[in-house]
């Protein structure tokens, strides 16, 4: 049975990715502060606690108890909506810490245990990987960094049979999103008719995307960040 370790896989898009690898038979070690939503999943899923901002432990534990992982899913992360110059030091502290130093030390721990069999990761980026997203500018910071640490583990992992891909999710219809968006219709109006395709993804669409990286399909698929946002991102 193969392994996979997703953070952050308690709720919203990180659960659609649990589900998504449950069903391909992983069993699945979600990685997070609570179990929030995992009830919903029937499969083979264990929930482990930690903070990933202070330390990634938990992988060497895993590791331990399962041999193998194959596959490592950096998909925890924070959000951050405020003009740059109303940004304290700590909150920037904590947008970068969970985005990209957790991210960055997730992906150094998970190369040194998986030298010796190869494995996969993706990471989890966002349209702010891709674009300059309004008083978001820590959290645009923080995504874009998920990009160039997602480039450099393909390089220097690629000796030991190890892919890095990301994701960088548009504008998905998950309970957040519509409860923000039911405040206003007329900001939901305007970003659908950005979308070629006149409508917001599903959770699902990103967890297939994910999936399909960390599988043996894009065995030869390193170093790219797939943007999963039904054109908004090339859209006028």
């Amino acid at each position: 049975m193969k392994t996979a370790v997703i953070t952050g896989g308690n709720k919203g898009l990180g659960l659609a990715q649990t589900k998504r690898f449950v069903k391909d038979g992983y069993q699945v070690h979600v990685v997070a502060r609570s179990k929030g939503d995992l009830g919903s999943v029937d499969g083979d899923v264990t929930f482990v606690e930690a903070d990933l901002s202070r330390n990634v432990g938990f992988l060497s534990d895993i590791h331990a108890k399962t041999g193998n992982i194959d596959v490592l899913v950096n998909n925890a992360g924070m959000h951050l909506k405020k003009p740059m110059w109303d940004v304290s030091p700590e909150e920037f502290d904590q947008v970068i810490g969970l985005n990209v130093k957790a991210m960055f030390l997730a992906c150094g721990r998970y190369v040194e245990l998986q030298k010796p069999t190869g494995g996969a990761i993706v990471n989890i980026s966002s349209m702010g990987g891709l674009l300059a997203l309004p008083n978001s500018a820590a959290y645009v910071t923080a995504k874009t960094a998920v990009v160039g640490l997602t480039r450099s583990v393909c390089v220097d992992a690629a000796p030991f049979g190890i892919r890095c891909n990301a994701v960088a999710p548009g504008f998905i219809d998950t309970d957040m999103t519509r409860a923000i968006l039911a405040k206003d219709p007329a900001r939901r109006d305007k970003i659908e008719g950005r979308i070629p395709g006149g409508k917001f993804g599903q959770p699902e669409d990103i967890a297939e995307a994910v999936h399909f990286l960390a599988s043996d399909r894009a065995a030869h698929i390193s170093g790219v960040l797939l943007p999963v946002d039904g054109g908004y991102s090339v859209g006028f």
